[in-house]
């Protein structure tokens, strides 16, 4: 395979919004995505911030429109975890376990992995009722979900899950770090519970459910929680793992001279929105553009 002009690594909407606009200027961009399309949409119960639909939207609905919009481009996705993104000699290598992608430009739009909690100690044999995303938790019914977290992801995860199931929302402090409208709305269900100042020390097996082994902030009382599922919602962090060591000596160098974009939730840092992450590839498809061409970008 020759060069190609532009690899994307990742097909969240910051790399679905630089891949379509890539196309409008005529450019076939390489698309490399491990897993489902979406990112972080997949799990998001309801995006109201986003124009063009002032009811909202869910997240994987408008994963959906997402799908049908780059099948209409032309555009398809290759599922190929990408092990390493490398640069040598002025090209891009993008290896993964069935190829070589190079390309004159990369398009980092990787998004966040969920925090693994070093803190919790969870025994051995329960992985599948622990989760760190809740998209594949859709079809459980009727079953009593812990969800430990403060932040918009914890309380969003939890207005979804409890359409159909009662949820324990677990919060290690009395503050909350998610924005008030999704506080309320929590607040307002009832099937959901909001518990403060709760730290769970450890996570068992009992019987076919959880047996979460918890200490109280403010007796400094131990008592447990029994679930059937728990879902982690520690925070996230970028999904960078798979650079060379080549590229990191180069990376400044290579994002000053528009060879390298870094674009949608795996920069943002806290600010995670689907706006956001859809400009950031809108704009990084036209610097990019510019540069193919020769122009200054």
């Amino acid at each position: 395979m020759g060069i190609r002009d532009v690899v994307i690594v990742g097909a969240g909407p910051s790399g679905i919004a630089v891949a379509i606009q890539l196309k409008r200027h005529g450019i076939e961009p390489v698309i490399l995505e491990k897993g489902e399309i979406g990112g972080l949409l997949r799990s998001a119960n309801l995006v109201e911030n986003y124009p063009g639909f002032p009811d909202g939207i869910s997240g994987p609905h408008l994963v959906e429109l997402f799908r049908r919009q780059l099948a209409n481009a032309g555009l398809a996705i290759s599922s190929e975890a990408v092990l390493e993104l490398e640069y040598q000699e002025d090209v891009f290598l993008a290896k993964t376990s069935r190829r070589e992608v190079r390309s004159s430009i990369a398009v980092v739009a990787t998004g966040t992995k969920p925090k693994r909690v070093s803190e919790i100690r969870i025994a051995d044999g329960i992985e599948d009722r622990i989760f760190y995303e809740v998209y594949p938790m859709r079809g459980i019914k009727n079953q009593k979900l812990v969800v430990i977290g403060s932040g918009d992801a914890a309380f969003d995860y939890a207005l979804g899950l409890s359409r159909e199931n009662d949820v324990v929302i677990l919060n290690r402090s009395e503050l909350e770090k998610c924005i008030p409208l999704l506080r309320e709305r929590c607040m307002k269900s009832e099937t959901i519970s909001y518990v403060t100042n709760v730290c769970v020390r450890e996570v068992a097996g009992k019987g076919n459910g959880l047996l979460l082994s918890c200490l109280n902030g403010d007796s400094q009382k131990e008592n447990q929680i029994h679930a059937d599922y728990l879902v982690i919602a520690a925070g996230r962090e970028p999904c960078l793992g798979f650079l060379g060591d080549d590229l990191k000596k180069s990376f400044e160098d290579l994002t000053k001279r528009n060879k390298l974009y870094l674009i949608g939730d795996v920069k943002n840092e806290m600010y995670r929105q689907t706006a956001i992450c859809v400009g950031d590839g809108v704009k990084a498809a036209m610097q990019i553009c510019r540069k193919v061409r020769g122009e200054d970008a």
